[in-house]
């Protein structure tokens, strides 16, 4: 009959043919403010992040084009170098930020709050060092309001 090995075989082959439906999960994007991104969270990515070293390369994680650093397309000289961001570039900022926003239970765990926090202050290890003084911050606390929804611009 059947050996151990084929039977293995054949189970295998039937549970390889199962239909898995796994809920797509929101866009991180959809429940954050670009409005507010642009005008409070980009400045403070842009001015601390943006170093072609850290978060102005192409294959970072958290990715930041801005003028004269990182861009979606080569510049065809300085001018273009530069210029103001595109609207596609600037969406793909807060697109690329938003994305760690992903999955948070809280908004204190998010990427963008803990990782630039000193240490003694419950940060994570950063390569470029602390970011943040502390919860106090400008910098953190603005960031801390767009990811919960309660920031504005001017």
């Amino acid at each position: 009959m059947f050996g151990v090995r084929s039977l293995a075989i054949a189970f295998g082959c039937i549970t390889a043919c199962t239909i898995v439906g796994n809920e797509g999960a929101p866009s991180p994007a959809t429940t954050l403010n670009e409005t507010v991104f642009r005008c409070r969270v980009e400045p403070i990515l842009a001015r601390q992040c943006s170093f072609n070293a850290c978060h102005g390369n192409p294959g970072s994680p958290l990715r930041i084009y801005t003028p004269g650093k990182l861009r979606a397309a080569t510049p065809a000289n300085i001018d273009d170098a530069i210029a103001a961001l595109t609207e596609a570039e600037q969406h793909a900022n807060f697109v690329s930020a938003a994305g760690f926003n992903f999955g948070l239970t809280s908004v204190d765990d998010n990427w963008l709050l803990r990782k630039p926090l000193p240490a003694r202050e419950g940060g994570y290890e950063h390569k470029g060092g602390a970011i943040y003084t502390g919860g106090s911050d400008p910098q953190y606390v603005a960031i801390r309001l767009w990811l919960t929804g309660m920031g504005t611009c001017p």
